[in-house]
């Protein structure tokens, strides 16, 4: 099964390039407002190109329990349910009792964080090579930490959705595609005023509520197998599988985003406080203060 795809109108196409230089990457698509670029060549010595499919996850991890949900933020239903029984679910969804409890939208593994549990997935694939990433320094715990924190692999139906969002504390994304395809719609931090915090439909968008709209410039494309996807912060995107799918994704940080990523770490401190609750972190860096010790510093 696949979705078709409709462009819109007023949208251009996302660039695609080969052969990247990480300095002139950083400075053409990273600094100041950043210009998102899908990169086609990043993935030919990756493993997971050849390993990674609906099967693979099925035989080695499918006695795993997973949450799955309706889509990527906001969602409205989720279920329990085993891996393996998704990645039957995944490719053909009528025939798993997930479809009898599904909605319009179907369920989405979205929190999928295995790296840490299963470090032996992460021999499967590289750092895309033109990703300078500060946060590769961490080590032991604290690496585990980041992993578990700041990357995920997502699997899902024709019709999984991430709705229109911006990643969290200021941080650049890449996704690589693994299986399938999905369609990005995208939004530059210059369009925020037109945007409305992201209530309106792409698709069906009424100009009534939202007048402004027309103003905003987004770019889309298709990401296909074999091809990665850099996101600077602060872009919001919509991401739509077009087929059953599996996407590979890191957020980063680096000298493009430093500052940006402190100063949004500082305005959701409670949030980054759950975050580094986490043991993983609180075991690598040997921390013996609290999210009350933060939230009672951010008062002050």
């Amino acid at each position: 099964m696949s979705l078709d795809v409709h462009y819109s109108l007023t949208s251009v196409p996302i660039e695609r390039v080969a052969g990247v230089d990480r300095v002139e990457f950083e400075r053409q698509h990273l600094n100041g407002v950043g210009r998102p670029v899908i990169v086609t060549d990043a993935m030919r010595s990756w493993a997971a190109t050849e390993t990674w499919s609906f099967d693979f996850f099925a035989d080695r991890y499918g006695e795993e329990t997973v949450i799955v949900t309706d889509r990527l933020a906001g969602a409205t239903r989720g279920r329990r349910c085993k891996l393996g029984d998704f990645m039957v679910y995944s490719r053909f969804p009528a025939l798993t009792s997930l479809a009898a409890v599904a909605g319009p939208t179907p369920f989405y593994l979205t929190s999928f964080s295995p790296f840490a549990r299963h470090p032996e997935l992460l021999r499967d694939f590289d750092e895309p090579y033109f990703v300078d990433n500060a946060l590769r320094e961490l080590q032991g715990p604290l690496w585990d930490w980041y992993v578990e924190q700041f990357s995920w692999i997502f699997i899902g139906p024709p019709g999984t959705l991430s709705p229109l969002h911006v990643d969290l504390f200021g941080t650049h994304a890449w996704l690589a595609q693994v299986c399938g395809r999905k369609h990005f719609l995208l939004y530059s931090p210059a369009d925020r005023p037109y945007l409305y915090g992201g209530a309106f439909d792409p698709d069906a968008p009424d100009l009534e509520r939202f007048p402004l709209l027309p103003q905003a410039r987004p770019i889309e494309a298709v990401l296909e197998p074999g091809e990665v996807i850099a996101i600077p912060r602060g872009w919001a995107h919509r991401v739509i599988a077009l087929e059953p799918a599996i996407s590979l994704t890191f957020n980063f940080v680096n000298r493009s985003n430093l500052a940006s990523h402190l100063v949004e770490v500082g305005r959701n401190l409670p949030l980054w406080a759950r975050k580094l609750q986490a043991p993983g972190f609180r075991e690598g860096s040997g921390a013996t203060w609290g999210p009350d010790d933060l939230a009672g510093a951010s008062r002050d």
